[in-house]
């Protein structure tokens, strides 16, 4: 009975032993790991932004010396279209001078542009068109001319401050207009033959027709082509709307 009683008081504490063991182990937690955030570098970012933001320069701070510069920069680049001379240091605008300019012969400048695009117009309406090989022709005879006088196209141009851009255009509006009045500036040989005889003596008494009518040809056009222009010049500013708000030029004009 002794043996019997012992033993099960062993097994008994075994699994006592046993059971809280395994309570023991179960009761007891895993360590949990906590990503902690990094507190000093945190804070030394937040505080080194602020010192960021005073270094910087205020864009409206830098409106004023840009202006500035600019000013300078223009003043520079375009002192020769506003200061045209000087006198003992004293400046002489380019505005002054075109004040000045308006006073002597603003009237006949003004008329001159808006005859021009009248007649541009004209031609256009018209369906005349010059072309760029008929103004070089042009061009090529009057630099023949010249150099039969020992004259030089480009310095005479150079002297009345003028370019071969600018000759060109007013080439092309006069051939424009010869070609417009062709049918009216014909001229016969029989006008050829009437100067002649009428200025004979002009010419001298070895002069002959056929050497001359050439000559005497294109004179007698140029003066009928003058003289239709004229005409034509009337008529059409009879029907064209020029309003001149300054500078009107005089009623004889162009008359």
């Amino acid at each position: 009975m002794y043996m019997r009683g012992k033993m099960p008081v062993k097994k008994t504490e075994k699994k006592i032993v046993k059971k809280t063991a395994v309570k023991v182990v179960k009761s007891a937690p895993a360590p949990k790991v906590v990503k902690k955030s990094n507190p000093v570098k945190t804070s030394s970012v937040v505080a080194s932004t602020p010192v960021i933001l005073k270094k910087k320069i205020e864009p409206k701070n830098l409106i004023k010396p840009l202006i500035f510069l600019l000013i300078l920069a223009s003043v520079y680049l375009l002192k020769d279209e506003v200061i045209v001379a000087s006198v003992n240091g004293r400046p002489v605008t380019r505005f002054a001078l075109i004040r000045d300019l308006e006073k002597q012969n603003a009237s006949a400048a003004l008329e001159n542009m808006t005859l021009k695009m009248l007649v541009e117009q004209e031609l256009k309406k018209a369906g005349v068109v010059v072309t760029a090989e008929e103004m070089d022709a042009e061009l090529s005879k009057i630099e023949e001319q010249l150099a039969a006088q020992g004259q030089n196209l480009d310095d005479l141009l150079e002297a009345q401050g003028l370019t071969r851009a600018q000759v060109k255009e007013q080439l092309s509006l006069s051939k424009g207009l010869e070609k417009l009045l062709a049918d009216k500036i014909m001229v016969s040989d029989d006008e050829v033959k009437t100067y002649f005889e009428a200025n004979k003596d002009a010419m001298g008494a070895n002069a002959k027709l056929e050497e001359v009518s050439e000559n005497i040809k294109s004179q007698l056009k140029q003066q009928k082509l003058t003289s239709e222009q004229q005409k034509w010049f009337a008529e059409i500013k009879k029907t064209a709307k020029i309003n001149y708000f300054k500078f009107a030029p005089s009623t004889n004009a162009l008359n």
